[in-house]
């Protein structure tokens, strides 16, 4: 009995470091950026109306972006540029049907 309580002790212990843990780093995040994924996401929502697809944070070129896909009423793919540290929207971009965007195409 002893060992079934120590054993919970420790997992239950392990759970709280985690969550501390994502805490910290969510909170770094937003210091980072000076914005969450959800603002963004809402930023981007703005400028496009639809169901968000992905949402990603970017480094380029040493500028933090958030990049939010978004699929529109009428099947368009839409790619919303956010900088993280602003909320500024940097670019709206409307993907070409079939372009997945890996950068993997084949050559023969």
């Amino acid at each position: 009995m002893d060992k079934k309580n120590a054993a919970l002790g420790a997992l239950a212990g392990l759970v709280l470091t985690g969550a501390a843990v994502g805490s910290v780093s969510a909170q770094s995040t937003t210091e980072a950026t000076g914005l969450t994924m959800q603002q963004a996401i809402e930023i981007a929502l703005q400028e496009v109306s639809g169901e968000v697809q992905e949402a990603e944070l970017e480094n380029e070129g040493g500028t933090k972006i958030y990049e939010v896909e978004i699929l529109d009423a009428n099947g368009q793919e839409f790619e919303i540029e956010i900088a993280a540290d602003t909320g500024a929207v940097i670019e709206v971009e409307a993907e070409d049907e079939g372009d997945d965007d890996d950068d993997d195409d084949d050559e023969t």
